[in-house]
């Protein structure tokens, strides 16, 4: 393998980089360096966010909305099931109906704070949420995410990013969570 001495000794003196050619293992110029493509700066493209992200972003500013709607000035929010008191970053944002499918991701009336044990250990405690469900809003919103549920909805990232601008606004305002940032 040898180098056109020339050619190495020109590159050196330009400082422009060498390009090895597979087929004739020389060493030559690469046509694409020029001092005016040194010269012109390129903008990096902008990348836009997949639905998927979208939403990862979504919830996250969703799930602090609900885990400190209701807590006091100390951060100690309750679980909706079974009432124990902890501080909002212990806490879940549990589903009243289970699965977190499409249509009932970011339905606020079916999402409250709930403990790990409630919403883990005991798959959302449905009965009791059930009743908290009922004597806060009735039989007809229970019916009517019900209904929804069995509904799909593919969100789209414009959607998703309004939700996710609407609950950043939300959290901006919160006094818990202006002390955390």
């Amino acid at each position: 393998m040898s180098l056109n001495l020339s050619t190495y000794e020109e590159a050196l003196l330009t400082h422009k980089p060498l390009k090895r050619s597979r087929m004739t293992r020389k060493a030559s110029l690469s046509p694409k360096t020029s001092l005016k493509s040194k010269a012109r700066k390129h903008k990096p493209k902008k990348k836009r966010l997949t639905t998927g992200q979208w939403k990862k972003k979504a919830w996250k500013e969703f799930s602090l909305w609900v885990r400190t709607r209701g807590a006091d000035e100390a951060g100690i929010n309750k679980c909706v099931t079974c009432g124990a008191s902890s501080h909002w970053k212990w806490l879940h944002a549990g589903h009243f109906i289970r699965g977190r499918l499409n249509s009932n991701l970011f339905d606020e009336r079916g999402c409250w704070a709930q403990c790990y044990s409630c919403n883990v250990g005991r798959q959302g405690h449905v009965v009791v949420y059930y009743k908290f469900m009922l004597a806060k809003f009735g039989q007809e919103v229970i019916d009517e995410l019900m209904r929804q549920n069995d509904q799909t909805h593919k969100w789209l990232p414009g959607e998703l990013q309004s939700i996710w601008e609407k609950y950043k606004a939300l959290n901006a305002e919160n006094p818990l969570l202006r002390d955390e940032a």
